[in-house]
């Protein structure tokens, strides 16, 4: 298999593999509204143990009340699926170029990925988190 196929095939299970994604997101959200209305308890203990797996109720500040309903709401299944849309197209492949992702600067300045090329230089993005 050629890699232009090898390419393609990688790319065309991306796009799929985000459209069941967002069908699964929408399925979920759908379940839980309807079993928050027929069972806010049973719809309470799913959310929560969800949340468990996530180390979200092991702080003691943080109670099912002030974000547990949210995950029922038109808002969050809206950007869950703006959130899977915003970065289809933003995978990177061995081999091939950089995507052009947003990056937003230590001054908060927004730029992007390709601002910071300058011709056959490498360029090392660092990631890392200030929680």
């Amino acid at each position: 298999m050629g890699t232009t196929i090898g390419y393609a095939i990688r790319r065309v299970n991306v796009y799929v593999s985000t459209l069941a994604r967002a069908c699964l997101a929408l399925a979920l959200s759908s379940l839980l509204k309807l079993l928050s209305v027929a069972s806010p308890s049973l719809t309470k203990k799913i959310i929560t143990s969800m949340g468990a797996r996530s180390s979200m109720t092991q702080n003691p500040r943080f109670r099912y009340e002030d974000w547990g309903p949210s995950f029922v709401t038109l808002t969050f299944l809206k950007t869950v699926l703006e959130d899977l849309w915003c970065g289809l197209g933003e995978e990177a492949f061995e081999g091939y170029g950089a995507p052009d992702c947003a990056l937003v600067t230590m001054g908060g300045r927004t730029s992007s990925v390709h601002q910071f090329l300058r011709g056959t230089r490498p360029l090392v993005l660092s990631f890392g988190s200030c929680t």
